[in-house]
Order: structure tokens, then C-alpha cells, then sequence
């Protein structure tokens, strides 16, 4: 069992499994669809790259508290982790880190998530396709491959019975985060879709960098 040396120092906001209109978001099938208030990155601030999930273990917003300013990247955690917390700095590059490394990322919007190693296997993703929704906007269906649908299914399993915001799962793409929503239930089947105000062409991409 992996070691969670990282206790929740400030939770900002309860996240919900599904979001609405709220720029990039992750809705994951069979979840419920409760909407959330965290601000999420627009379809042009979404970087595509790797696709990870990872344990929120805290988060925190506000101005960089202690100098030198730190990229976001690979944390110490224990009683370094309110000050490694502090002198992120968001609108520096993320530095390298590791699927098994304790990492602070950043949205778009400046909030800092202190997050858990990588809960999903290398090359997860089976299959990625962009897709027009319902309300004509363009996403991005994930379908997880077999050994990463059952461990997905572990994952939500486990960290559904914590309280916030142990019980959320931030989804990451090359080295940011797109959204961290809170898993209420274990859910089955590894088919999620990635939402927001998409183009076609920027689905198209997003699908091809993740498949």
C-alpha cells in the first residue's frame, strides 16, 4: 500500500464527479452529475500530453508566500509540505516528475493541488475519439484499456470512501491540471469523457495526443 505522507492543509471547494459548463471538466460514466465551483481551464488553455490521475491530498490557492519561487513539480510531502505549498509558483513550467513521484501542479487558474502519485499504469488510455455532444460541443471520450479500467475501478473504489478532498482524483495532462473531481461511488466500465468548449479541431488534437 502506498504511503500518503501528505495531510490536507486547506480544502478550497467539494467537487462534484460530473461538471457543466465549466471549461474543461471530466465526466466519467456511470458517475453521478452533480455540478462543481472549481474554475477549470478553456479548451485553448488545455495542453495536450500524458494522461494521468492522481490522488488530491490538499489544495490551496493564493500568491506565492515564500522565496525562492518553486515550478511545480516533485514535492518532499511531510512537514515540508506547507512550504514547498507556499512557494510554488504557477506561472513557472512544470518541473519533470516521475508517475510514482508526490507532486504540487497547478490549474490554469492558480490553484495548487498537492497530489499522490500517478493511480493509473503507463499507456492507459485504449482509445481516444472526439465526439460531438448532446449540446453540439465537441469532447473527448477516453476508453481505458482493460488493466487500467480495472485498476480505475479500484481507485474510485478506494478513495470514494474518504471525505473531501481525499476522495478526489485530479486529472492531469502534461504536468497540469484540468479539473479534480470529488468520486462519490466506485465506478466501472473505464469510459470517462473530457468536456469543455472545444473546437473540432482541438478535440481532434486532444484525442490523437492521448490515443
Amino acid at each position: 500500500m502506498r504511503s500518503r505522507r501528505w495531510v490536507a492543509v486547506t480544502v478550497v471547494v467539494i467537487l462534484a464527479v460530473a461538471f457543466a459548463g465549466l471549461g474543461a471538466a471530466l465526466v466519467v460514466s456511470g458517475g453521478s452529475s452533480d455540478q462543481g465551483a472549481t474554475p477549470t481551464p478553456t479548451a485553448s488553455e488545455v495542453t495536450p500530453g500524458i494522461f494521468e490521475l492522481r490522488q488530491v491530498l490538499f489544495q490551496e490557492s493564493g500568491e506565492t508566500q515564500r522565496r525562492p519561487p518553486l515550478p511545480p513539480g516533485p514535492a518532499e510531502g511531510g512537514k515540508n509540505a506547507s512550504r514547498d505549498l507556499l512557494r510554488i509558483d504557477c506561472g513557472l513550467a512544470a518541473r519533470p516528475m516521475a508517475a510514482d513521484d508526490n507532486v504540487i501542479l497547478c490549474d490554469s487558474f492558480g490553484f495548487r493541488y498537492g497530489l499522490g502519485p500517478s493511480e493509473l499504469p503507463a499507456n492507459p488510455v485504449d482509445q481516444a475519439i472526439a465526439l460531438q455532444g448532446q449540446s453540439a460541443d465537441w469532447v473527448v471520450q477516453v476508453r481505458l484499456a482493460a488493466g487500467a479500467a480495472q485498476t480505475f475501478a479500484d481507485v474510485t473504489k478506494r478513495v470514494s470512501a474518504f471525505g473531501p478532498p481525499l476522495n478526489q482524483l485530479a486529472i492531469v495532462l502534461n504536468g497540469a491540471v484540468v479539473s479534480a473531481p470529488a468520486v462519490q461511488e466506485p465506478i466501472s466500465g473505464g469510459v470517462l469523457q473530457i468536456t469543455g468548449s472545444f473546437t473540432q479541431q482541438e478535440a481532434e488534437a486532444l484525442a490523437a495526443s492521448l490515443a
